[in-house]
């Protein structure tokens, strides 16, 4: 019995210990979590069970001060154990909803803007990634005259994905037989995904009497601009200068490690879409990430999807950053995202 009051004791100092810092961003001492707690224990018993918990490697001291401060471990063990939920108000909902389900025409305007919300609001780092659109189903195709021998090729992918390129035929093609081509396209095509499409194009075209030859050559050979998804294009940041504020990127070489890393578009990307989200909203603390880089970092992230198609949308910081209050905005954001594309 004894022990495990000894155990809740820990707990309850831990949580006190890492909620202070992450307020503080300074050490945190016995006398302090004393004064500041509603836990009754002496400041001679939080210390001795401090010093435990530095001994098991959930506090550390940063230097020669009475403070400690969290390591990644006591950090996970709060997230995992501790951490207790802060609902978002219907003010701040509200907010987040008019901020990001505003009028865009497109799929990375929405996603550029949502990155920069994130980063004011979580004082952190947004970040968010569009789906693989690879993936994507193909939902439609128009084919609109925009002048003379000149077609405006607009695909249109799952749930309001769009990519447009003009293109020039070598000759005038009537309105009705392009919108007939243009039927027939749709109608071989139509649910298949982008990849389908592009490996198995002329197997599909082939037979399609109705459909005029310089029409569909001219799609075919399009469709290296209309698929070309670059994967270092689709990721977005904002609150750059919210994050550099930060107390910790005083330190000029965690902040230099952290802009390369941020640098390497194509290595975040990867990163990124390698964040599994079985519950929702992953966290991953510090030594966790496998970049030597944002080791000095936390990452809170959720999924949002737009029809069968996963993006990822989150935010970066220093470890001590307010988990649950992240969670819950990273959390609601994401399905603000999710009902946007129904």
């Amino acid at each position: 019995m004894s022990y495990q009051l000894r155990m809740e004791r820990e707990k309850d100092i831990l949580r006190c210990l890492v909620d202070s810092h992450v307020s503080t961003a300074s050490p945190v001492g016995s006398q302090w979590i004393a004064r500041r707690s509603v836990l009754g224990i002496s400041p001679a018993t939080i210390r001795n069970t401090m010093g435990e918990l530095e001994e098991a490697g959930y506090i550390s001291r940063p230097h020669a001060s009475a403070g400690r401060i969290p390591t990644d471990k006591g950090y996970r063990y709060y997230v995992d154990t501790l951490i207790r939920p802060v609902p978002l108000s219907p003010t701040e909902k509200g907010r987040l909803r008019r901020e990001v389900q505003g009028e865009w025409s497109s799929v990375q305007e929405v996603l550029d803007h949502t990155a920069h919300v994130l980063g004011i609001v979580c004082r952190e780092l947004g970040v968010t990634l569009a789906p693989r659109l690879y993936a994507g189903l193909f939902q439609r195709l128009e084919l609109i005259p925009v002048g003379d021998r000149k077609v405006l090729l607009v695909l249109m992918i799952t749930s309001g994905l769009v990519r447009t390129i003009v293109a020039e035929l070598d000759s005038d093609i009537p309105p009705p037989v392009l919108a007939e081509t243009c039927r027939v396209l749709n109608e071989r095509l139509s649910g298949c995904s982008l990849q389908e499409v592009k490996r198995h194009l002329d197997e599909r075209l082939r037979d399609a009497p109705r459909a005029h030859p310089k029409v569909v050559q001219l799609f075919i050979r399009s469709t290296d601009h209309l698929f070309d998804f670059r994967e270092n294009e689709q990721v977005h940041l904002g609150g750059t200068t919210q994050i550099v504020t930060q107390p910790e990127f005083v330190d000029h070489e965690k902040l230099s490690r952290l802009l390369e890393f941020l640098d390497q578009k194509q290595v975040l990307v990867q990163w990124l879409q390698s964040r599994e989200h079985p519950d929702g909203v992953m966290v991953t603390i510090g030594h966790e990430h496998p970049r030597d880089e944002i080791h000095a970092c936390s990452a809170v992230t959720s999924s949002y999807r737009i029809g069968g198609v996963v993006g990822i949308i989150g935010v970066i910081g220093p470890t001590r950053m307010p988990y649950a209050r992240l969670m819950s905005i990273v959390g609601y954001t994401s399905q603000l995202l999710s009902t946007m594309f129904v």
